[in-house]
């Protein structure tokens, strides 16, 4: 919920830490409220849904487990960005769900960086063509604020500004056939 005007993990917000005579608690923003503080994360979701969150394994009938080595560029990368807990904050941070209903928000677009950069994952023309999208990473104004609320401490602009470089420069995601410019 939002506490004290910033988007917090209500279980973990200790009252001593606020450094406040008042607290205010709010319901999160950009998300529809379904009684008092509890809002239905339905809209976060259907965002999340959208870049298709799901591993799509390149050898679906591989017996063989697929390791990635924490060591690698991929494992090295991953380990700052995949602890999403799916809470909303971020979503509730950002200003332009309320303004554009269309727009992925900051854990869907992190969650489609990852699944982009998976080596294992074959869904790349989808999620790339979810993000260029008018409502995918373009929207972002990157004013950091999905990041600040991340209870999880999660670079969020971060990997939206990835996508945003990667995308003026096709076939960095195993994408050589895909191609983000006129015409794909």
């Amino acid at each position: 919920m939002v506490v004290n005007y910033q988007p917090r993990l209500a279980c973990q917000t200790r009252v001593e830490t606020l450094d406040s005579d008042v607290i205010t608690v709010q319901p999160l923003h950009n998300l529809p409220v379904a009684k008092d503080l509890v809002v239905s994360l339905e809209p976060f979701f259907e965002k999340w849904k959208e870049i298709n969150p799901a591993l799509d394994p390149i050898n679906k009938g591989s017996k063989k487990l697929a390791v990635i080595p924490p060591d690698s560029d991929f494992g090295k990368e991953a380990a700052a960005k995949r602890d999403c807990i799916t809470c909303g904050a971020c979503y509730s941070a950002c200003s332009l769900p309320g303004s554009n209903k269309g727009y992925l928000g900051p854990a869907a677009i992190n969650k489609a960086l990852l699944r982009l950069l998976d080596p294992r994952d074959k869904d790349v023309k989808h999620r790339l063509e979810v993000l260029y999208d008018t409502a995918g990473i373009w929207r972002c104004h990157t004013q950091f604020n999905c990041t600040a609320a991340c209870p999880k401490g999660i670079p969020l602009t971060d990997s939206i500004m990835r996508l945003k470089r990667a995308m003026i420069r096709p076939g960095q995601f195993n994408d050589n056939k895909h191609s983000t410019t006129s015409g794909s």
